[in-house]
């Protein structure tokens, strides 16, 4: 790719933009009707008193390409504070550039900063996602994933 590539911090005015490319990413996952929060919500959660959230924007040429999403929390295991990746997606036309990787290496950075290893999960079908995972140099288990919302 020729054109300038730039990753920077996704702010407060961006919110409506991150959702946008949730909702992109929840399409192409095949699910959309998991995306409950709102603009409001994802503005409070990440920008209010206490942020919960952090994310980072991979853009083209001044043009939002894809973006991370992380929260961080502590592994008792390994007395260690733990970066959690949320989502990771690249719009699908700006995709095979290495966008993908530009992204995962700033969450790495962030990582490293912060005294904190990375975690997330994957769809165990999602092959593509494996191989990228794995070429970076992550180590891929196959466990199950759990889940509970108080009202089910």
């Amino acid at each position: 790719m020729t054109k300038p590539v730039s990753i920077r911090p996704i702010e407060e005015r961006d919110v409506e933009q991150l959702l946008d490319l949730m909702r992109a990413l929840a399409d192409n996952q095949g699910e959309r009707e998991y995306l409950t929060v709102t603009a409001a919500q994802l503005r409070e959660s990440g920008f209010g008193a206490h942020p919960q959230w952090r994310g980072l924007f991979v853009e083209v040429d001044g043009e939002i390409a894809g973006y991370a999403t992380y929260t961080q929390d502590f592994h008792l295991w390994s007395g260690a504070p733990r970066m959690t990746l949320d989502d990771l997606f690249v719009q699908p036309r700006f995709r095979s550039h290495g966008l993908g990787e530009k992204l995962m290496r700033a969450v790495f950075d962030q990582a490293t900063k912060a005294g904190a290893y990375v975690s997330w999960t994957v769809q165990t079908g999602n092959h593509r996602a494996i191989a990228f995972y794995e070429r970076l140099g992550a180590s891929v288990h196959a466990i199950g994933k759990c889940g509970w919302r108080s009202g089910q």
